[in-house]
């Protein structure tokens, strides 16, 4: 999908150096933990990853740059799930279904999720000179590293192939999809206490009634 290298991409992240991964996975304990992502220093990240502090400021300049690469790092492997989901699954109808599941079965409590939005918020405003989140790979085939932006349009031409919706517009339908699944991760909070396959279900029939909509 417009000329973007995947499996370079994964090798890329895949062969970052194991103890800036562990960093990465540090980070990611505190977050499953509800920890407030603020309060975090570089000292416990180092700690916890059983990394010296000083090893840590070899890769990184500053915790900003830390966690945000951390994030990134992150969803690229929830990313890569989610492409794997997508080759694995035959019809469209399964593929969104699995994916509802992996969202469901990796869930933060929304007080988890303002931190770190509030976070990531915060870095983009007062560190976005000093935060690279590309790992070099902005230069790749002349193109950007937006994998997420292929999948969706690979994964909704699908839908729209075998008539699951009538939608023609292509950004349309990606706003349709990115507003469910976000409605999704809002219903599926532990306080809300839904169903999850109702849930899904609801999700899913909301998504294609809203693509049917416009002739």
């Amino acid at each position: 999908m417009d000329g973007f290298d995947y499996m370079a991409y994964i090798k890329h992240m895949e062969s970052l150096p194991d103890k800036e991964k562990k960093l990465y996975y540090s980070v990611s304990e505190f977050i499953r933990e509800g920890r407030d992502i603020a309060t975090l220093k570089v000292s416990e990240i180092s700690s916890r990853a059983g990394i010296g502090k000083g090893t840590t400021y070899g890769y990184f300049e500053s915790k900003e740059e830390l966690i945000t690469k951390a994030v990134h790092y992150l969803l690229f492997e929830k990313v890569k799930t989610v492409l794997t989901i997508t080759q694995q699954e035959d019809s469209f109808k399964n593929k969104f279904y699995k994916i509802l599941d992996y969202i469901w079965d990796n869930k933060l409590d929304n007080t988890t999720l303002q931190s770190l939005a509030r976070v990531l918020n915060d870095i983009r405003n007062n560190h976005s000179d000093k935060t690279d989140c590309t790992f070099g790979l902005s230069g790749m085939d002349g193109k950007s590293s937006n994998i997420v932006e292929s999948i969706l349009q690979g994964f909704l031409n699908q839908g729209f192939d075998e008539k699951v919706f009538s939608e023609k517009d292509s950004a349309y339908r990606k706003d349709v999809l990115c507003s469910q699944v976000v409605l999704f991760v809002f219903l599926i909070q532990e306080e809300n206490g839904y169903d999850k396959n109702e849930v899904e279900d609801f999700v899913y029939n909301g998504f294609v009634a809203l693509l049917n909509l416009r002739q």
